[in-house]
């Protein structure tokens, strides 16, 4: 059984690729990106351990999703259990796979281990780089300009082909409330410094974004 560490799991969610997606945020990240909208999955120590086996149990049970989206934290740290949860859900359903990474693509391929390089063998589409807040854009499923949209299969090529300048836009986020009513969000918005603008809104309202 091979464990993973992870931040958050969302499902459906479609901020974050095409169509409906289950979506796997992973824990721990070593670029650590200033603006990030996510901080809270940058420590190894944080987030819950699950099993591999047990979160392609939670895909494959998501009624009528397109897809999954694995963000973070940085999945190429753990890309063995990674690799194997794809596999065993694609044994079970046919979807997409997307994946962001701070690495490039061309620096994983040159320098990325075994594990990295199975898992980038199971991706549809790779979006790499980190997030630079200088060079904020407002673009599709990606935060800064350095980030690109790579196809590595040809399930979503037409799409990105088709990402002109007109459709190469933010699809802007989504909301939740888990069981307890807390609130969290999905996607990547148009404008910088979003994060802080919503921590201040729910502080407003007595809700604490940074409590452990």
């Amino acid at each position: 059984m091979s464990k993973l560490r992870i931040f958050h799991k969302l499902s459906p969610v479609h901020v974050l690729g095409p169509g409906s997606r289950a979506v796997i945020w992973v824990q721990g990240c070593p670029f650590q990106c200033p603006g990030c909208l996510v901080p809270e999955s940058w420590s190894e120590d944080g987030g819950y351990e699950e099993s591999s086996e047990a979160l392609a149990e939670w895909v494959i049970e998501q009624k009528g999703i397109d897809g999954l989206t694995l963000s973070g934290g940085e999945p190429m740290q753990q890309a063995k259990a990674l690799a194997m949860l794809v596999d065993r859900v694609r044994l079970n359903a046919d979807i997409g796979v997307i994946c962001y990474t701070g690495y490039n693509i061309e620096y994983i391929l040159r320098n990325g281990n075994f594990d990295q390089h199975a898992l980038l063998s199971k991706l549809d589409m790779l979006i790499d780089g980190t997030y630079i807040r200088e060079k904020h854009a407002d673009l599709l499923w990606r935060g800064s300009s350095n980030q690109r949209l790579i196809a590595l299969t040809d399930r979503y090529k037409n799409i990105i082909n088709e990402t002109t300048s007109d459709l190469d836009q933010s699809v802007g986020l989504e909301f939740f409330l888990d069981e307890d009513g807390y609130p969290s969000f999905a996607g990547v918005p148009s404008m910088p410094g979003f994060r802080m603008q919503f921590e201040e809104m729910m502080r407003a309202r007595g809700i604490d974004l940074t409590k452990e």
